[in-house]
This record gives C-alpha cells, structure tokens and sequence, in this order.
C-alpha cells in the first residue's frame, strides 16, 4: 500500500501535488524524531569548523567526508557528503530510519525502490542574495531533496520560495520538521547572518531508473564527489564529467 504524505492534494494520473498550506507545489513536511536530532548534534557542531572547498574530514564517529563550496554562491554554503561507501552506508541507516522514501514513492516512476543518490551535513551563516532556483529539472518528480535543520539557529535564515499564487513567501526551519521538495518548487536560502553555521541533514534522492539519470544527476554531480546512481552503482564525480558532461551549476 502506497503511503502519501498528509495534506496534499493530486490528480489522478499526474505525478505532481500541491501543498495547500505551504500554497507550493512538490513540497511538504515530515517530522524528525527527537532521538535522532539528539543522536546527530554533537555531529552536527563538529561539521560547523568543515568549511575548506574540497577538504576531506572526518567526524568524531569515523564516518569521512568531503566538502564541496560553491564558491560562485552569494552564501557560504558547504555540502559535506559521504567521502567513501562506508560514510553513504551511514546516511542511508538514516535515510531508512526517516521513512521518506515510502513518502514519495507514490509520485515517483520507480520499479523497486525509492534510491539514495547521497547525502549531507548542510552548513551556512550567511547569504547575501537570492539565488532562486529548483534543485530537479526534470519533467517528472523523479528525485526529491530534504533538508531538515540540525541546530536550533537554523529558524533564524529560512528558505524563500515561490507560490502558487506567484508571490514569494518565506519559510522558517523548525527543529523536529525536514521539509521535502521535488521539481518545480523554485526556491532559494533567505537573505540573512549568523553568529555560526546552522547546520542541516540533506538527502537527495528518487527513481532507481536509469532512463533520465544524466538529467536528474546534473544537480547532485556538483555537491559531492561520490554519488550512487539509480542502478546502484556508485560513480565518482570525475567519472560522471567524463561520462555526462558538464554538470549543472546549481
């Protein structure tokens, strides 16, 4: 039986939603259990010191990362993802603890399961303007993002993002809340300062066809340096330049 998540509304046969709260499309909100917020903040506070473009860390449970800083961004947003298969294995123990995956696959075109493609620490303390933009390009919803704040600061620089109505409204982060987005929802980090980097667990993740997987891994392709593909298989982002081209500059 095919779970969907509350509050949003879909027309049969399409594999887009709307969020009438949110008044978004492709977006919506899951809880974060406690215990699991409690587990990742001493984690989390280590990451905040990660910020070298393409440094390689490791966190105190011995799980390896790689930092990639998009240095063209007006933020200073760093995506610390899985250095090695080991660290992907630890944030997909995650992954399957959330849940999400039995979220999206109604909307999803999946033959077995709803795949994770990577995942990250987020981490930032400023942006100096909006960079609007949908982290999926695709013409369904075959990849999906979640980001759900690790640190109580995170309330204080939220997400902008258009409307339905064709305004932009703002979000604002809660401990306890991850909000999940796919295509179409077209969005940016707010505008604003912090005293240190509030931090976020990220994943990215979707179809485990391969049919459109140069399309969807454009976004992924440039925020981490290993990323596993709808197939399974995992690929590294120099061996992803050299199969697909460029990747997209998110």
């Amino acid at each position: 039986m095919l779970i969907q998540p509350q509050g949003v509304i879909q027309n049969a046969g399409e594999s887009w939603f709307l969020n009438p709260s949110l008044l978004a499309v492709n977006a919506f909100e899951i809880d974060i259990p406690g215990d699991l917020l409690d587990e990742l903040a001493p984690l989390a506070a280590e990451s905040r010191a990660m910020d070298e473009n393409q440094g390689r860390y490791r966190l105190s449970n011995g799980v390896a990362l790689y930092n990639e800083r998009p240095l063209h961004w007006r933020s200073d947003i760093c995506w610390l993802s899985h250095a090695d298969e080991k660290a992907f294995n630890w944030f997909e123990s995650i992954y399957d603890r959330l849940g999400v995956a039995a979220l999206v696959a109604p909307f999803v075109p999946h033959d077995r399961e709803i795949r994770l493609f990577a995942g990250f620490f987020v981490t930032r303390s400023k942006c100096d303007a909006l960079d609007m933009h949908c982290d999926w390009l695709t013409e369904q919803s075959e990849a999906f993002t979640l980001m759900a704040p690790l640190t109580a600061n995170a309330s204080e620089m939220g997400m902008t993002y258009d409307s339905v109505l064709g305004n932009q409204r703002d979000l604002t982060y809660r401990l306890g809340k991850g909000l999940v987005f796919g295509p179409k929802f077209n969005h940016s980090t707010a505008i604003g300062r912090l005293d240190e980097r509030a931090v976020f667990l990220c994943f990215n993740f979707g179809t485990d066809r391969m049919d459109n997987w140069q399309q969807i891994s454009r976004t992924t392709a440039t925020q981490c340096d290993l990323l596993r593909q709808p197939d399974g298989s995992f690929i590294s982002h120099a061996e992803w330049r050299e199969r697909y081209g460029k990747a997209k500059a998110c």
